[in-house]
């Protein structure tokens, strides 16, 4: 039983560390790319794209809005 456990909590904690890497890699790989062009509406009432800051930094806060 002991043996039975202690394997299935092995292969278990090999699953999650895979899938943990699998997601770094992926997400460092994006780092320094080109973002696609998206528009999204602003606070107020307009609309902004990302094409308006070409050849600025950008940094994207996404804020639920409570109201």
């Amino acid at each position: 039983m002991n043996r039975f456990l202690y394997g299935t909590l092995l292969v278990l904690i090999s699953v999650i560390i895979t899938g943990c890497a699998a997601q770094q890699t992926s997400v460092s790989s994006l780092v320094g790319s080109t973002a696609p062009e998206f528009t999204l509406e602003n606070t107020s009432g307009g609309q902004t794209s990302l094409s308006d800051f070409s050849g600025e930094p950008v940094l994207l806060f996404f804020h639920m809005a409570v109201g």
